[in-house]
């Protein structure tokens, strides 16, 4: 499902050669902010972040006036959630790109008729997507428990950074190019309907939010990906809507696609056989079924298969880092191959700390099945698109 939208569109440029127009902000009936000098003149006049109102959710919005700076740039931005613009809720939305992109611009056009004039609509771009798919655990307690080891879990370039209970991070907090959160829904639920609840209107926002939908919302495990558009134009996309709309390049199948390669790595982290319990014997008999050794003399070595045991016997003792730093990096990394390839997840690994011989380690693999074919629950009955794309231009349809 789409997540979350930020949309970008330049202003109209006027004259030969083309520049920007002259008119005041204040024309635009916009709420503005003003600083004042110790002389009490007024400067830097500002348009705030402001939140447009919808049935449900509202939309943040924003004009960037860079006119007169070395900057050279004045456009708006929105950005809001389009599965709670439809719908109120985004425990499941829609992957209708089309759709989603001008449900937001059309709240914009409704709420700032005198704006649409001076938008020059050619020049609507993307500028992040958040794609979001959901697995499942039995209920909300294994749900967190599993989201809080994967805060010690790292792939490569894919590192979890500070997370807090029931969230992970991945990715730099800074990044301009992707960012993975994986989150417990049903906790992000509960804390919405309690703000709610504050809110005039928070009677009808919570109405959305049935038996039958929290009951769907249990145990839910959130992999949100925000990607951004530099990361697209890497990929040699265009992030111009009206070229995504022509090409059809944000599809369902396609935003599935780019969802799998964006968390691909993370992913690889957490392969590995299911293991609920680690015994020693039984790991130190597969590592000699499998790397033990014939001699000439037809005597069989376990040298390297014990010395792969010590170490798994060290990183469950003593975790996987401190074990790391105290052996030779090439030489613990070999181990760690060895091991994964008798069926412990690398994820398991890096989540033995202080772990006795009968500890029950979590199933990361029982976790990461992302079914896409099931994330509506069967009584849902999507409705039909509000908006249609035609290839005349990106414009208001009625």
């Amino acid at each position: 499902m789409i997540d979350k939208l930020v949309l970008r569109c330049d202003f109209l440029k006027v004259g030969y050669p083309a520049r920007w127009p002259s008119f005041h902000l204040v024309e635009l009936g916009v709420p503005l902010e003003q600083s004042v000098n110790r002389d009490g003149q007024v400067f830097r006049t500002r348009h705030p972040w402001e939140s447009i109102p919808s049935s449900y959710e509202s939309m943040a919005f924003k004009i960037f006036d860079n006119r007169y700076d070395g900057l050279d740039l004045f456009y708006i931005e929105i950005q809001a959630s389009p599965a709670k613009l439809m719908q109120g809720h985004n425990i499941f939305g829609s992957s209708d790109f089309y759709d989603c992109c001008q449900t937001l611009i059309d709240l914009l056009c409704t709420t700032y008729l005198e704006l649409v004039p001076y938008l020059d609509f050619d020049s609507w771009s993307l500028r992040q997507i958040d794609i979001t798919y959901s697995s499942r655990a039995k209920d909300d307690r294994e749900a967190r428990a599993f989201i809080n080891a994967l805060q010690n879990v790292s792939y490569g370039q894919t590192k979890c950074r500070t997370g807090y209970d029931g969230t992970a991070y991945f990715g730099k907090k800074n990044s301009r190019l992707k960012k993975i959160k994986v989150y417990l829904k049903p906790a992000e639920v509960k804390e919405t309907i309690r703000k709610n609840v504050a809110r005039i209107d928070g009677e009808l926002l919570n109405d959305v939010y049935t038996p039958e939908l929290l009951a769907f919302a249990t145990g839910l495990i959130r992999w949100e990906v925000s990607l951004y558009h530099r990361y697209f134009e890497r990929l040699g996309l265009s992030n111009r809507l009206d070229d995504i709309f022509a090409l059809d390049t944000f599809s369902p199948a396609k935003l599935n696609h780019y969802w799998y390669i964006a968390t691909k790595d993370l992913f690889k982290a957490l392969e590995g056989q299911t293991m609920k319990l680690i015994n020693d014997t039984e790991i130190q008999d597969q590592l000699r079924a499998k790397f033990s050794k014939t001699g000439k003399t037809g005597k069989v070595s376990t040298v390297l298969a014990d010395s792969a045991f010590r170490t798994f016997r060290d990183i469950r003792r003593d975790g996987f880092f401190v074990t790391s730093e105290g052996m030779a990096r090439m030489t613990f990394y070999r181990h760690v191959k060895m091991l994964t390839e008798c069926g412990l997840s690398r994820a398991a690994l890096q989540n033995m700390n202080g772990l006795n011989d009968g500890a029950q380690i979590i199933p990361f693999v029982r976790f990461i099945q992302v079914d896409f074919a099931a994330q509506h629950p069967g009584w849902y009955q999507p409705q039909p698109a509000q908006h249609v794309y035609k290839s005349s231009g990106l414009r208001l349809v009625a």
